[in-house]
């Protein structure tokens, strides 16, 4: 019933395999039966990448909040000048 069994290192191109059926709704079981790898390895390599994106994601967002935050002092500080030029009766 199951595919070829994998001995030793889980290769590149196996976990591409294990996410492009994991992405169609497989679940583990079926991954791990349709490539003769045990459970629990599918498991641990598909969380392993879940894992990464995110934190490509966040990292993202914070530059993105980080930039908004700059904009922002700036506006503020435009704001400021301005209204110390009308204070002392400057344009």
């Amino acid at each position: 019933m199951g595919g070829k069994r994998h001995r030793g290192k889980v290769t590149p191109e196996v976990i591409e395999e294990m996410k492009s059926l994991r992405e169609k709704g497989m679940s583990y079981q079926k991954i791990a039966n349709r490539l003769g790898l045990n459970v629990m390895t599918v498991y641990n390599h598909l969380k392993k990448e879940e894992k990464v994106e995110p934190m490509e994601e966040k990292e993202e967002k914070v530059e993105e909040e980080k930039e908004e935050k700059v904009e922002e002092e700036k506006e503020e500080k435009v704001g400021l000048i301005e209204r110390l030029k009308r204070a002392l009766g400057r344009k």
